[in-house]
């Protein structure tokens, strides 16, 4: 098969939800973003219209320091947005864990290097092994 990037997606989506504590909903829209560039609110808006309603999302993320200011689009007078460094390196980071050119860590960057929870243990042993595979 040509295309197999997807295949470790559900690890990779586990292990950026637990280390930088982002909902499903809000990493598919950051994703989203990512590959937008810079945005207005109602490019926010047309992809939230497709995720469970949450009108604080925005200002959530704005907060959380995930998306900022930008500028204007002074046409429009709108306010342009844009995803910070932080969101930047975070999506940059899940593309190269979906391509295989970056490791699942298994130091105390990753939040389940010492699992609690069965499912945990089940994640942590499927990166092992994902990381040996190569």
């Amino acid at each position: 098969m040509k295309y197999e990037f997807l295949k470790h997606w559900r690890v990779v989506r586990y292990l950026i939800k637990q280390q930088y504590n982002l909902s499903q909903e809000e990493l598919e829209l950051l994703l989203f973003l990512y590959s937008e560039g810079r945005f207005t609110k109602d490019d926010f808006k047309w992809y939230s219209a497709i995720v469970p309603w949450n009108p604080k999302r925005f200002k959530k993320l704005m907060d959380d320091g995930w998306i900022k200011k930008w500028g204007s689009n002074y046409k429009k007078r709108r306010a342009v947005y844009c995803l910070t460094h932080k969101g930047k390196v975070m999506c940059a980071r899940v593309y190269r864990l979906m391509l295989g050119e970056e490791d699942f860590p298994m130091s105390e960057r990753n939040p389940i290097s010492s699992p609690k929870k069965y499912m945990e243990w089940r994640y942590k042993r499927a990166m092992e092994d994902i990381n040996k595979k190569g």
